[in-house]
């Protein structure tokens, strides 16, 4: 029955059309991904430094075991000694290249590029021919149709008159927005109608209609029209500008934070080291007190130094694991990834030295405001907001728009797809629209000159900003630079104490609190001189950075000096 048949050819179409939509969805998966790509790639060359890969959707799955095993157990690090036999050894190059692979941070950033890339292809597709496409199609019947005659049978009711007719409608349309704000578009429209029982025969209907329209005030002219298309495209520089400073910063703060955990891991050392050598003038007194040499004040106050170094010692521990499980997130590694930071590291920055940039703090500043990506970005800011005063004192003015619409209607045959163009139509007009009430546009057009002045002010704050980044880096060098050499002179002092005191106590002579002061003393000059080290190179390496000479690469690793890298 014709019912019958028209269901399974449904259900056999909807099978079709979903196999379609599974195979097409990958499609156009591929099709946003190459537009986007793209995009970015078009506008790459304009950003120095600025990454030439940029995926969003890459699997990198984290693979420790290419690095070297750790066979070796650390004293200093007590009960956490044995959870560091069997790490991995990442350099700070192999802690950078992991980072700039699996942080979550930098696929964050990625993302928030392809997504404005993505947004452009779309302002775009705009100022493109845009096709459209529609067709429908039914099917009518009444009494003699199976599901009726079923009907029937069940309530005893017969019909009388019988008649099954198709309809169907195609619509197919083009349009094209033109750049000085006018439109072109084209329609044609056909109804095709089939009479299969009751009365044979068929017709249709049908027209043909073309229009232009354009604006000759508000909303007339180029710049007005293509605003948004405009906007979109610095959209997307502005975006790679963030990008690329994102990577300068995100290079630095992997390094900065790797220093960091080594640091700590430093200074646990030397508490421990203080300890020990706290303990060992705690076990002479002790021997001294039992022969009477001494007291049991003096060996008290030896004792409580004792729980007070272990304390500190406790907690440098637990300062370092605590710094190396962040670190381990931050470069994208899960918490429970067994690595430990090459100590290897501290020697090699060690052996950098404590010079700084080979340039004064005046001509650092100039360079920075030639080179510095965000203050581009401020003053594009500024010519956008002032570019939008010009949009919104357009949407004050009247409305006059002329359009021309021609329309072929359907052949007098009414054979289907057949016009007749020697009847076809033709108007022209003009409209006018007096603005009569402008509150929003009058609103709108106030706030873009409010927000030129504030984006004018901002642009001016980020110069100073600038200005002031550079002029604090160059200060912690310094500030470094100085207290490496008083830690140096520091160190030296106080290891002198320190054996003075030690002889002296073994002579009976000794003051045991000049041995527990100068113990604490050389342990904190230690560990402040291996921090001023730290400090210099982090803080030479954000003046770079902030100055705009600092050149990351893919894998995150960096060069830094007067000439961008070839």
């Amino acid at each position: 029955m014709p019912f019958t048949i028209v269901r399974r050819k449904l259900l056999i179409l909807l099978v079709l059309i979903s196999s379609l939509a599974a195979c097409s969805s990958t499609r156009f998966r591929s099709s946003a991904d190459r537009e986007s790509y793209a995009a970015i790639a078009d506008k790459t060359g304009q950003v120095p430094g600025m990454s030439s890969q940029v995926v969003i959707d890459e699997e990198r799955v984290v693979e420790l075991e290419d690095y070297t095993l750790n066979e070796d157990s650390f004293p200093f690090l007590d009960i956490e000694a044995d959870s560091e036999i069997g790490a991995r050894i990442l350099s700070l190059n192999d802690a950078l290249d992991l980072a700039f692979q699996h942080s979550r941070d930098y696929q964050t950033q990625k993302e928030r590029l392809y997504l404005e890339a993505l947004a452009l292809t779309l302002d775009r597709y705009r100022y493109a021919p845009i096709f459209s496409s529609v067709s429908s199609g039914n099917y009518q019947w009444d009494a003699q149709d199976q599901f009726v005659q079923d009907m029937e049978e069940l309530t005893g009711m017969r019909s009388i008159n019988t008649s099954e007719t198709t309809f169907s409608n195609t619509r197919l349309g083009a349009s094209y927005i033109l750049s000085s704000g006018g439109a072109i578009a084209l329609n044609l429209t056909e109804n095709f109608t089939r009479f299969l029982s009751g009365g044979s025969g068929e017709f249709s209907t049908g027209a043909l209609i073309g229009s232009f329209s354009q604006p000759l005030l508000r909303g007339f002219g180029r710049d007005i029209e293509t605003e948004t298309l405009l906007q979109a495209e610095r959209d997307l520089l502005y975006q790679l500008r963030d990008f690329t400073r994102f990577r300068k910063v995100f290079a630095v703060r992997v390094a900065s934070d790797y220093f960091s955990v080594l640091l700590n891991r430093e200074t646990a050392r030397n508490n421990y080291a203080g300890l020990l050598a706290t303990n060992l003038s705690l076990e002479r007194e002790q021997a001294f007190q039992a022969e009477g040499l001494t007291t049991l004040l003096t060996v008290g106050r030896l004792e409580q130094s004792s729980l007070q170094a272990d304390l500190r010692w406790t907690s440098s521990i637990t300062r370092y694991k605590r710094s190396l499980d962040n670190f381990k997130i931050l470069i994208g590694l899960d918490a429970d990834d067994n690595i430990i930071l090459d100590d290897n590291e501290m020697t090699l920055i060690g052996e950098t030295g404590m010079d700084s940039p080979d340039i004064s703090l005046e001509q650092a500043t100039a360079m920075a405001l030639q080179s510095r990506l965000d203050l581009y970005t401020a003053l594009d800011r500024v010519q956008d907001a002032a570019r939008k005063i010009e949009v919104a004192a357009n949407a004050l003015e009247p409305t006059l728009d002329f359009s021309l619409v021609a329309s072929v209607p359907n052949s007098p045959s009414q054979e289907f797809g057949e016009l007749d163009f020697e009847n076809a139509v033709y108007t022209a007009g003009i409209d006018l629209g007096l603005p009569l009430d402008t509150k929003l546009e009058r609103n709108n057009y106030r706030r873009t000159l409010i927000s030129y002045e504030a984006l004018t002010r901002e642009y001016l704050l980020t110069q100073e900003g600038i200005k002031l980044n550079v002029l604090d880096t160059w200060r912690r060098m310094n500030e470094a630079r100085k207290s490496y050499d008083i830690s140096l002179t520091s160190v030296e002092i106080n290891q002198r104490r320190v054996e003075e005191a030690e002889l002296r106590a073994e002579l009976g002579l000794g003051d045991i609190q000049d041995t527990v002061d100068s113990q604490n003393d050389l342990t904190a000059a230690q560990t402040d001189l291996v921090s001023s080290i730290v400090s210099h190179n982090i803080a030479k390496l954000e003046f770079w950075r902030d100055v705009g000479l600092l050149y990351v690469d893919d894998t995150g690793q960096w060069e830094e000096g007067i000439d961008e890298p070839r």
